[in-house]
């Protein structure tokens, strides 16, 4: 998923690109970092494990955060000559060969 490889040790570059800055960019630090999982399954109850990226999934930012950093993916693609199709939470690259 896009999502799970966009927010990695640089995530927060693009936020600044975007004059994000202050408490706005602590804001969304706090939301996307030290975030933690576990599930239940069969009636058994995994131990925590902390989440290093991706966007909490079906969060009201989550399709801000996206756009926010594959705004650029579209010129990318059409100065290469990639087809490309956005979604609301991934990205589709067609690349044919001969």
């Amino acid at each position: 998923m896009v999502s799970d490889i966009i927010l990695q040790p640089s995530k927060f570059i693009m936020f600044l690109v975007y004059g994000l800055s202050g408490k706005v960019l602590e804001w969304f630090r706090s939301y996307l970092e030290q975030r933690s999982q576990r599930v239940f399954v069969h009636g058994m109850l995994s131990d925590i494990q902390l989440l290093l990226s991706g966007v909490p999934l079906g969060s009201v930012l989550g399709p801000l955060v996206f756009t926010i950093h594959t705004r650029h993916l579209g010129i990318i693609a059409q100065r290469y000559g990639v087809k490309y199709q956005l979604y609301d939470d991934g990205a589709e690259l067609y690349i044919t060969g001969s």
